[in-house]
């Protein structure tokens, strides 16, 4: 392991916590977690600048099987001719040019033998308590896959200011059986014995020690559509999260065929000063964040919770009048 090296100067941000003592209420609402009146224990902590570990790449000291998460740089066609900053709203373009480059990406930096996209969202707005991306009714077609979030012009999701970590290990198996026929189809050798262990009389929260089927993990790879000037997306390192500061919840996911929207436990945090949080200041687009949501092998071999990472956006004094902050993340499942 390579040392960390310390941050040329401090910078603080402010994060938002679940306040303690309250059950969170889910949201009603597509895609979109409690109420910031929820988030009552606001903090400004220190980040660290992981700057110096994109010129690492492999060597970087920042691991997804330590830290959970990892930065590279990664350079994108879309950046470039014929391609133009309208290009990321072609989900066309997205489908056969970006998601592809990110699961290479993907498979080198893991090392898995089969990975899968199961949705991409862009957010190109600052935040707000309800986005374009939240549904009137509980239901929503997704016919397509991968399925694409905030890609319709003038509907993209704003940002999300509140510490989270999208898949509790509930809902990854959840995600996995409930969210599109083809990623049912696609994790089929998983569910089948994770199944199987279950008709034993294995309970859920078991299933980590029994569980012989191949090893699955879920990632968010998270890019700057340009220079990052405001709220940008801080992740923190899973070892300095002890297991009573995790707080489930319950988010609403659409289901496959528009049918009725289905429940996926993910997680909210409460505060303290010991979270390790990093950042890359001003995060250009050929510099992407891996963020690792949940892991098989980690969730046996008890890093983290499972090896998840907390993640926010963060305000910075001083960033008000800059512009909102543009981003584009594919969510994908990596099989060894």
């Amino acid at each position: 392991m390579g040392s960390v090296e310390p941050p040329q100067s401090q910078t603080y941000g402010k994060f938002h916590y679940i306040t303690k003592g309250i059950k969170p209420t889910e949201s009603k609402h597509l895609y979109h977690l409690p109420e910031t009146s929820e988030f009552g224990d606001v903090r400004i902590l220190p980040m660290t600048d992981i700057r110096h570990s994109l010129d690492l790449g492999e060597n970087s000291p920042y691991k997804l099987n330590q830290q959970g998460f990892t930065a590279r740089r990664n350079h994108t066609a879309l950046k470039s001719l014929p391609y133009t900053h309208a290009s990321w709203n072609n989900e066309t373009v997205l489908k056969e040019v970006y998601i592809p480059e990110i699961e290479v990406l993907l498979l080198k930096v893991t090392g898995g033998k089969t990975v899968f996209t199961t949705i991409v969202v862009l957010r190109n707005t600052v935040h707000k308590e309800v986005d374009a991306t939240a549904q009137p009714e509980s239901r929503e077609e997704v016919h397509d896959f991968p399925v694409f979030v905030g890609t319709k012009i003038g509907a993209g999701a704003s940002i999300a200011p509140k510490v989270h970590l999208d898949y509790a290990p509930n809902g990854a198996r959840t995600h996995i059986r409930k969210y599109h026929t083809r990623v049912t189809e696609l994790a089929s050798e998983i569910i089948k014995a994770e199944d199987k262990l279950l008709a034993r009389g294995v309970s859920a929260s078991e299933l980590k020690d029994h569980y012989a089927g191949p090893r699955w993990a879920m990632f968010s790879v998270w890019r700057p559509l340009k220079t990052v000037r405001r709220d940008p997306l801080a992740v923190s390192d899973c070892r300095t999260f002890p297991k009573e500061d995790y707080i489930p919840v319950n988010m609403l996911f659409p289901s496959a065929d528009g049918g009725e929207s289905h429940k996926e436990e993910v997680f909210l945090a409460y505060g303290s000063e010991e979270h390790g949080w990093h950042w890359i200041p001003n995060q250009e687009p050929d510099e992407v964040l891996i963020i690792q949501l949940f892991d098989s092998e980690a969730e046996r071999n008890g890093l983290g919770v499972a090896g998840g990472v907390m993640h926010s956006s963060v305000h910075i004094e001083g960033t008000e009048m800059e512009e909102a902050r543009e981003s584009v993340e594919v969510r994908c499942t990596v099989i060894w």
